[in-house]
């Protein structure tokens, strides 16, 4: 019986390194790697160009543009109503004055067209027709450091780089590994967590500190205009309306005028639908159609009816190490 040498052993292995060697090393330098792509990703995520400072206080549209893109126009319909251009139906009922055309948030300006043209208030013909205000509004925001833009991009990009190096490495060595015919499967697996973990670390969030702060800032200094706290909106203003639904959502159009929100097919969470039923947050709840807008955190399409009853509107990777 002839007994195997280290020489021999060390001959056999992958780049003469052992599998629990290897893949020793590969942990703790993905550890090494996370760490620091969660740092790099913190700092950059906190970071405020001081070459754009800010502007003062947003728009009731571009506070709107901090939430998402679809809701500048649920915020510039209420704009409209607030100022009393357009009627229930979205139909716009006079001209703008000059003041109006001054002191319109540009969105606003670009539907009051909108809907002068096509004279239907649908949140898909919306979407369409305010699409070039909208493309320019989230362009400002970004080049005024509101929104991540393409300058973060690029430092976050940072963050990936020893990720992306070691998956590099660990598929070299499984390619080497599997040819000759040795166990990969613990190394496959934790390059399928580092992958993923790379993809968390390099995902762009959409509000910069600056944007964070903003909203934040704009959410706590108009609590009034909540929703739950039933709010004349008229007293606050004919732009108050407008700057709620930036905030807090369609329910606001629901509150304001159920008419317009169910003719829109305005959904309480925000955005628009193309149905004419209650809408499906997960886990909401429409009220019943006597209330005139829909319970917090429901979504309806309909201003006939918003319905009366509740309704939800490391296992083992095969034996081995790392080649």
């Amino acid at each position: 019986m002839v007994l195997r040498t280290d020489a021999a052993a060390a001959a056999t292995d992958t780049w003469g390194i052992s599998g629990p060697a290897f893949l020793l090393f590969y942990v703790l330098a993905g550890l090494s790697a996370v760490a620091f792509g969660y740092a790099r990703r913190a700092a950059v995520m906190r970071a405020v160009d001081p070459a754009r400072p800010q502007a003062g206080p947003l728009r009731p549209s571009e506070t709107a543009m901090l939430v998402d893109d679809r809701r500048p126009v649920l915020a510039g319909l209420a704009q409209l109503r607030g100022h009393q251009i357009i009627d229930s139906t979205g139909t716009p009922v006079r001209p703008l004055t000059a003041t109006e055309e001054q002191g319109l948030d540009p969105i606003s300006r670009a539907l009051y067209a909108h809907l002068h043209r096509s004279g239907q208030a649908r949140m898909p013909g919306m979407l369409v027709g305010t699409a070039g205000v909208s493309m320019a509004l989230r362009s400002d925001l970004t080049e005024r450091g509101y929104l991540f833009g393409e300058k973060q991009r690029k430092a976050l990009r940072t963050a990936r780089f020893p990720l992306f190096v070691l998956l590099a490495l660990g598929l070299v060595r499984l390619i080497a590994g599997a040819a000759a015919h040795h166990a990969v499967g613990f190394l496959v697996f934790a390059m399928i967590v580092l992958a993923v973990i790379t993809v968390a670390v390099g995902r762009p969030p959409r509000l910069t500190q600056r944007g964070r702060d903003a909203l934040a800032a704009a959410q706590a200094g108009n609590r009034h205009l909540r929703p739950a706290n039933s709010p004349a909106y008229s007293a606050y203003g004919p732009d108050s309306a407008a700057l709620a639904v930036a905030l807090y959502g369609g329910l606001v159009l629901w509150t304001l005028d159920p008419t317009l929100a169910g003719a829109a097919s305005v959904v309480a969470g925000g955005g628009g639908s193309d149905g004419s039923s209650c809408g499906s947050d997960s886990g909401s709840t429409c009220s019943s159609s006597s209330s005139s807008s829909c319970s917090s955190g429901s979504s309806c399409g309909s201003s006939s009816s918003c319905g009366s009853s509740s309704s939800s509107c490391g296992s083992s990777c095969g034996g081995g190490c790392g080649g």
